[in-house]
This record gives structure tokens, C-alpha cells and sequence, in this order.
């Protein structure tokens, strides 16, 4: 949206609250002047009045897409209509016949009014008023969602979205919801921009009946960001969870910094809940860590308040097959709370880390050299906390394995590499666990360099797949 465009709104909305020259937009008004002459259809589409009204200001169009401000006679005119609105808004009465289909037209005509909602969002509050809120709380509760053209290519879309909230997976939910584009009708957007800025207990409670993936995705696309901002306030674990997954979706690259206290407050309340649920959330939010730090400096504040299963649950939530790009995210997330940590929640990660070890169940695992992992860190601190005769000895065993290896019998020489890689992969944590003992600041180990000497490189087809690692 364009500044300028968002500037001027807010400026005419807010002296339209003022008294002064007041005139009903003429489509507006011939609509009106047909609902209460009852010759309208049982059903009819508030965004004609709308587009009817859009046609009457056509300056809006260049205004809102250029920046371009109207000159002082459209903007009498421009204000003039939107005092008239908000007048009609004001003094809607529930009771006249025909009252929601004249307040649905009232809205359409106001949000062409407008650039984003963003000068109706300055004034909200001050139309506020018991009749108008009821009014828009039934046009939301009577509000009907669907997957419009989704469903028609996919027939079973909401059994799909449906067992994916009742198995709680969370994950395959937001690969279905992604593809779903909402484009909400102006009347019912105006609606929730409304409640949110004047009364958002009540739009919150209206989302907790409704308990609808389908409607609280159609309520972020109508709030944006600020969805994130309501998130908090709504009792329903699947509106929290869209409205993040909306809000990274918008902020692939950065984020706001005043939304990572949200985001805190959001893994808080769900950490307050079931470990079913937080073990969802982990591994729909941080199978893949790196691609939203807000979300992953918000983690790290809140894990260190929570338990060791809180911690377990994200160490097995992490993807660790070619994972090394993940290392560097996970590390910035857990050296912050490194000072708090007890060696049990190391410990936890060394087993989640220990079970998977390279891949080594995996058959088509192979390792042409030794691999970074998401769990470097942990993993580090786990060998740092153990007595240091303990780490001499693993040390030890693990130089031995490696220099005896090829007493063992193996199927491939691919085999052979792999697990020596393996080997070498192990004994790297083991010895920056040694220097974090020493000393040494908590940090992610160095970058892995190839072997010293040049037969050993030929031996074992040295081929370095994670290069170019950054180093915390």
C-alpha cells in the first residue's frame, strides 16, 4: 500500500468525524433508496456498491496505486462522502427492516472509501457503539467460508484440512492452507477491522465459536499482521498457529522487531497446553530452523522458562538429515539459554542426537566427509558437562575406531568412508566439547576443514558437501 496513499485516508476519515458537508455516495444512495423500497432480491452482492461507489471517485484508484493526492475539490467530495457513511454507521438501527443487507452496504461503500482500511482503522473507536457491534457480530457469525475454486479442484480439501486439525498435524495442515488464497468481500472485511480496533474480546470470542480453520484463515487475510497481534487473545490453538504461519509468509526475509514478544507470548500459551500440542507446533514451526528468526529468538526466550520435555520435544522436531545449514539457527537459539540449562536438556539432545547418529539406520546414508549437524551445539554441551575423564575416554575409544577401522570387514569402500566419517563426525563434538570445558565460549565448533595430509584425502574421496557453513 502506498504511504502516501494510507496518509491521506487517515487524514480524511479523521476530519470526516468532524462536522461539515455531508453527501451519500449515488450508488450508495440508489441502493439504499431500493432496500427500503424492498425491491432488492432475497440475495445480493454488496461489493456492486462497492465497485458502484469505487466508480464515483476514480482519483481514489491513482491515489491509492500512485501516491497521487486528489486536488481540494475531490477531497471535499471524497470527505463529504466519508462523513456520510461514518454518519449512516453511527446511526444504524437494527431494528429498520432489511438492517443487515443496508449495513453490509454501508461497509462496501466505506472500504472504497478507503486505502487498506487504514483510515477506518484510525477511527473505529470512535463509532463505537453497542447496536453497530451487535450488528457486525451477526454479519460475522452469519459470514460462510469455504475453499471457493480450491474445493472445486479438490473435492476432499476440508476432510483433508479436517483430519489434519483432529491428528493435530500441524505441518501437512499449513502445506494445504498455503495454497488457499482468501479474498474476503469488502463488507466482511471492513467487519473485522472493525471489531479488531473497537472490541477485539469480542471478535476473539466470535473466532473461538466458530473453532474453523477455514474462517480464522479468512480473518488473517482480512487482518494481516495485526492477526498476529489478536492471536494472544483467541482461545484456539489453530488460530494462533495460522496467524504465525500467515505472518512468516508475509515476512520471509524480516520481521518487526515488536512482534517477537507476540511470538514469545503465542509459544507460551501453547506451552501452557498439552504436550501433544507443543510437540505440533514444534515440529510445524522448527523441523526447518533458519528461515524465521523472529519466531526462533521468541523460542529461545521461551525455552528458557520451560521444562526438559518443552526441550525434548524441539531436539526431536528438528530434521537432521542434511541439516548442517541448520546448526548455526539452532545454536543462536539455544546458547542464549545456555547459562540456564541443566545437563539433563543436553542430555536429551545428545540421545535424540545419539538414536539418529549420521543416519546410520538409514541404508541410502552416505558421507564423503565428516557432516555438520542442527545439534552441534547441544551435542557440544552435553560432552562439556561430562566429567573430563569420561570425554578422554570417548575420545580415546573414538581415535581408535578410526585408526583400526579397516580391520573390519565392510561391503563397499563407500561403506568404509561413511563410516569413518561418521567416526570423525563424532569425535569433532567430542573435542570442542573439550574446549568448552576448557573455557572455551559457548559457540558452535569450527568450520570442518579437510584431512591434514593428502593420502588420507585421496584414501577416503574427501568431498566436502557442506562448504561455505557459517560459523557463530
Amino acid at each position: 500500500m502506498n504511504p502516501t496513499a494510507m496518509s491521506l485516508a487517515q487524514s480524511v476519515f479523521q476530519a470526516a468525524l468532524n462536522s461539515g458537508s455531508s453527501t451519500a455516495p449515488v450508488g450508495l444512495s440508489q441502493f439504499l433508496a431500493k432496500l427500503s423500497s424492498d425491491s432488492l432480491p432475497q440475495t445480493f452482492d454488496a461489493e456492486t456498491v462497492g465497485h458502484n461507489t469505487g466508480d464515483e471517485f476514480p482519483f481514489l484508484r491513482n491515489m491509492i496505486t500512485l501516491g497521487t493526492s486528489p486536488d481540494a475539490a475531490a477531497s471535499a467530495a471524497w470527505e463529504a462522502a466519508v462523513r456520510w457513511v461514518l454518519n449512516a454507521l453511527r446511526n444504524w438501527d437494527p431494528n429498520e427492516a432489511n438492517s443487515l443487507n443496508k449495513l453490509c452496504a454501508l461497509l462496501a461503500a466505506l472500504a472504497a472509501l478507503d486505502a487498506g482500511f487504514t483510515g477506518f482503522s484510525c477511527v473505529a473507536t470512535q463509532l463505537d457503539s453497542s447496536r453497530l457491534k451487535e450488528g457486525l457480530r451477526q454479519l460475522l457469525e452469519r459470514t460462510s467460508v469455504d475453499a471457493g475454486l480450491n474445493e472445486l479442484r479438490f473435492p476432499e480439501l476440508r476432510q483433508e484440512i479436517e483430519s489434519c486439525v483432529s491428528s493435530r498435524n500441524l505441518e501437512r495442515l499449513w502445506q494445504v492452507l498455503r495454497h488457499i488464497h482468501f479474498f474476503p468481500t469488502s463488507d466482511v472485511c471492513v467487519a473485522v477491522v472493525f471489531m479488531y480496533n473497537a472490541d477485539p474480546a469480542v471478535l476473539a470470542g466470535i473466532i473461538e465459536r466458530r473453532n474453523d480453520v477455514l474462517f480464522s484463515l479468512m480473518i488473517c487475510s482480512a487482518l494481516g499482521d495485526q492477526a498476529l497481534v489478536l492471536a494472544p487473545r483467541v482461545d484456539n490453538l489453530f488460530f494462533k498457529f495460522v496467524s504465525i504461519e500467515n505472518f512468516r509468509q508475509e515476512h520471509t526475509t524480516s520481521s518487526p522487531v515488536s512482534s517477537q514478544n507476540t511470538l514469545q507470548v503465542l509459544l507460551h500459551q501453547v506451552a501452557q497446553t498439552s504436550a501433544a500440542d507443543w510437540t505440533a507446533w514444534m515440529q510445524a514451526l522448527f523441523k526447518y530452523p533458519g528461515n524465521f528468526s523472529s519466531l526462533e529468538a521468541a523460542l529461545s526466550a521461551v525455552l528458557q522458562q520451560l521444562s526438559l520435555d518443552h526441550w525434548t520435544a524441539f531436539f526431536k522436531a528438528l530434521s537432521l538429515g542434511y541439516s548442517h545449514r541448520a546448526a548455526v539457527p539452532v545454536a543462536a537459539i539455544l546458547i542464549p539459554c545456555s547459562g540456564s540449562a541443566s545437563e539433563g536438556m543436553w542430555s536429551a539432545a545428545y540421545q535424540v542426537w545419539l538414536e539418529w547418529n549420521y543416519g546410520q539406520c538409514d541404508s541410502g546414508s552416505v558421507m564423503f566427509a565428516p557432516v555438520a549437524c542442527a545439534l552441534d551445539f547441544p551435542v557440544s554441551m552435553y560432552y562439556a558437562s561430562l566429567p573430563s575423564n569420561i570425554r578422554l575416554t570417548e575420545e580415546s575409544s573414538l581415535l581408535s575406531a578410526i585408526e583400526t577401522l579397516e580391520q573390519q570387514w565392510f561391503d563397499s569402500a563407500t561403506a568404509l568412508i561413511t563410516e569413518r566419517n561418521r567416526l570423525k563426525s563424532r569425535l569433532r563434538l567430542v573435542q570442542h566439547g573439550m574446549t568448552l570445558a576448557n573455557g572455551g565460549t559457548p559457540t558452535l565448533p569450527p568450520p570442518i576443514q579437510p584431512e591434514a595430509d593428502l593420502y588420507s584425502r585421496i584414501r577416503y574421496h574427501y568431498h566436502d558437501i557442506n562448504s561455505g557453513l557459517i560459523d557463530l
